[in-house]
């Protein structure tokens, strides 16, 4: 396979364009196409760049693919007569498949290039099975490269070596240990292997699968990659583009930003947009958001928690909530929310601050574990709730008090800073006793 597999002169480029409604991507394309045919000097690869890097992203989408200017010019003019409207994602799944996809070889990827050098540098016991190793990984570096590019299931999920290249996508092995239980055929953790369970609602499968294989009649909710064509990576990322999903289509080809036809701005007409009150994920949050949503439940793993006993009387839980709220006034980012909107991931500023958490006593357990377990263990999540809890509960010799955060939003403060100030806001102060755990 060439080694140009992405980024030589005759591979797939993608052009990805978005505007607040439908009418206005229809001019954005039309605008595009009429600029590349008219200008030979244009680089695909510098427009392509532009557009993935340089453009705020809204939720009407087109994207196109093609080889050469001419080519791509002409798929957006087709791209400007579609009337249909862009259709949102909902929950993704990545299915690896049993491993059959990856038998038109291994891409030229880096990530696959070096899931495979360590298959092949892996010390097996005898009668193992190194092609399926090898196997798992052409697929975990095919999953680890569109993670790069921004996918971001919400469950992975495969069969024999692709059970095994799940689990190490997800975190639940390391890469090693993966491709020598793909090796040997040994079990991998069945919760990393299967997937978590789909989300309610419509999921969106990109599955990985070998050309010719059987797809059936297709419903709009699957997708489909051949590891092997570099034609379907390119066409899977227009596809999720087209879906709202905010992947790179960039190819990693390298472009220039250079000038392009401006935003077709209307006078009045309806906005398909996000709401006014969202905004994107910085790199940082998307980063471990992505990673917390393919490893359910390990956002806990992710957050800073504080916690201290302290003497003297439990705080009425006016106070208690007063505190916390001037605490999120103090510092703005610890009111983020993430949401969904249109198939994408946003964050916003709640209105509400969050009110402490107040346990009741119990003899049964240590007040100090208790109240971590409250904040972190039992009810930390990343979708849809607020990412600061703070709980108190009775203790024998006062009372114990656990502040979390979820690290993405912590900003520079720690967590025994955050809970130091709430204290003090509380009319109170931490004893010496205090201890990050």
């Amino acid at each position: 396979m060439s080694t140009t597999f992405l980024t030589g002169a005759d591979a797939p480029r993608v052009l990805a364009l978005s505007a607040r409604d439908e009418e206005a991507v229809a001019a954005s394309c039309e605008r595009l196409a009429a600029r590349l045919a008219a200008d030979p000097s244009l680089r695909p690869d510098d427009v392509a760049a532009t557009l993935a890097h340089g453009r705020e992203r809204f939720a009407a989408r087109r994207a196109v693919t093609g080889t050469d200017a001419a080519g791509l010019a002409a798929a957006l003019r087709d791209a400007a007569r579609d009337t249909r409207p862009t259709e949102p994602a909902g929950t993704l799944v990545l299915d690896l498949g049993d491993g059959s996809a990856a038998a038109g070889g291994a891409p030229e990827l880096p990530q696959v290039a070096e899931a495979v050098a360590l298959a092949e540098a892996l010390e097996l016991p005898a009668g193992a099975d190194r092609s399926a190793a090898r196997t798992a990984a052409v697929l975990h570096g095919t999953g680890a490269w569109l993670a790069a590019r921004g996918l971001r299931p919400a469950a992975v999920r495969g069969r024999g070596p692709g059970a095994a290249a799940a689990a190490a996508l997800l975190g639940a092995l390391p890469l090693a240990d993966a491709l020598r239980a793909a090796a040997t055929g040994s079990p991998v953790p069945a919760e990393a292997g299967s997937g978590a369970a789909e989300a309610a609602g419509t999921a969106l499968v990109v599955r990985l699968a070998a050309a010719g294989e059987g797809r059936g009649e297709g419903t709009g909710t699957e997708l489909y990659l051949d590891p092997s064509s570099a034609r379907a990576h390119a066409e899977l990322l227009a596809a999720l583009w087209r879906r709202g999903v905010d992947v790179d289509c960039s190819l990693d080809r390298a472009g220039r930003r250079v000038r392009l036809p401006g935003y077709p701005f209307r006078s009045s007409g309806p906005v398909t947009g996000p709401a006014a009150d969202l905004r994107p994920l910085t790199p940082h949050e998307q980063r471990w958001l992505f990673h917390d949503l393919v490893r359910r439940g390990s956002a806990a793993e992710h957050a800073q928690c504080a916690t201290a006993v302290l003497p003297g009387p439990l705080p009425e839980r006016a106070a208690a909530d007063a505190a916390l709220a001037a605490l999120q006034q103090r510092h703005p980012a610890l009111r983020t929310v993430f949401t969904q909107h249109g198939g994408r991931w946003f964050a916003r500023t709640a209105q509400t601050p969050v009110p402490v958490t107040l346990l009741g006593p119990d003899d049964r357990d240590e007040a100090r574990a208790r109240v971590r377990h409250a904040t972190v263990e039992e009810s930390f999540a990343v979708a849809d709730a607020p990412l600061v809890r703070c709980a108190l509960a009775p203790a024998q010799d006062g009372w114990a008090v656990a502040l979390a955060v979820y690290a993405p939003v912590a900003g520079a403060a720690s967590a025994d800073e955050l809970l130091s100030e709430w204290a003090e806001l509380a009319g109170t102060s931490l004893r010496p006793a205090a201890a990050t755990l």
